[in-house]
């Protein structure tokens, strides 16, 4: 247990001081919240306002990102440097220093969630139960998992530069299609019917809806469940299939 603290230590250091992660995860979403409440102030999206759906979406957005580029980039990077088959010498496993990367970007992710709820909850004034906040912090926090495999799938690839472009492509996929940077409501209706499906529109829906009606729909955990097992299998495959 005592390396992977450590490790968790060591990592959590790293990112708080990685200047992609502060602008891209953090910065950027912010600036766009700012953005686009001022622009829809006063609006709504179905039964709820429109500053706080955008807070879920941004947040979400923010997780997916983080998750996605930012993790995946790096256990990639971190598996093409020589200094990785010097570590597994020490008293830390294969297993144990992955898990201890997995528990600290869950941590970061408790951070943003935070960051975001806190900040903004303090700025708009927003009138909702702490319970509603702690079942929607929840629930965003479980679903990251789910970007998490996603950016370890993207890592399993051989380039650097094509686990790049394929995050960027996919973060942007998910960002505009799955309803984060707008409504999906404002996209032609064969947009929609693709966006529908995309994790990303799956993961803040269920969040929207706690918002909405205080309840999660049975169907969202599966899809997503369904998602993280297509993901997991694809990196078990691919593991096996560079070893062999």
């Amino acid at each position: 247990m005592k390396p992977i603290m450590l490790t968790v230590s060591m990592e959590s250091k790293r990112m708080l001081k990685d200047k992609y992660f502060l602008v891209f995860s953090l910065l950027l979403p912010f600036v766009l919240y700012s953005l686009f409440t001022y622009i829809n102030r006063g609006q709504a999206i179905g039964q709820i306002d429109f500053d706080y759906y955008f807070l879920i979406s941004m947040t979400c957005y923010s997780l997916v990102v983080t998750s996605v580029q930012t993790f995946g980039i790096q256990i990639m990077y971190d598996r093409k440097q020589t200094w990785m088959a010097y570590l597994f010498t020490h008293p830390i496993s294969a297993a144990q220093y992955f898990a201890a990367r997995m528990i600290t970007q869950l941590l970061l992710n408790t951070l943003i969630i935070a960051f975001f709820f806190f900040i903004s909850n303090a700025w708009k004034q927003f009138d909702r139960p702490l319970g509603e906040w702690l079942v929607i912090s929840l629930w965003l926090l479980m679903g990251s998992i789910l970007f998490l495999a996603i950016g370890i799938l993207i890592a399993q690839t051989k380039k650097l530069q094509t686990a790049s472009v394929t995050a960027n492509i996919l973060v942007l996929t998910f960002a505009i299609l799955g309803g984060l940077w707008m409504p999906l409501e404002t996209f032609p209706n064969w947009v929609q019917a693709i966006g529908e499906w995309l994790p990303s529109h799956i993961y803040a829906q269920g969040a929207w809806r706690i918002a909405a009606t205080g309840s999660l729909a049975f169907s969202n955990i599966i899809l997503l469940v369904c998602y993280f097992l297509v993901s997991f299998i694809g990196v078990v495959f691919l593991q096996y299939k560079q070893r062999s």
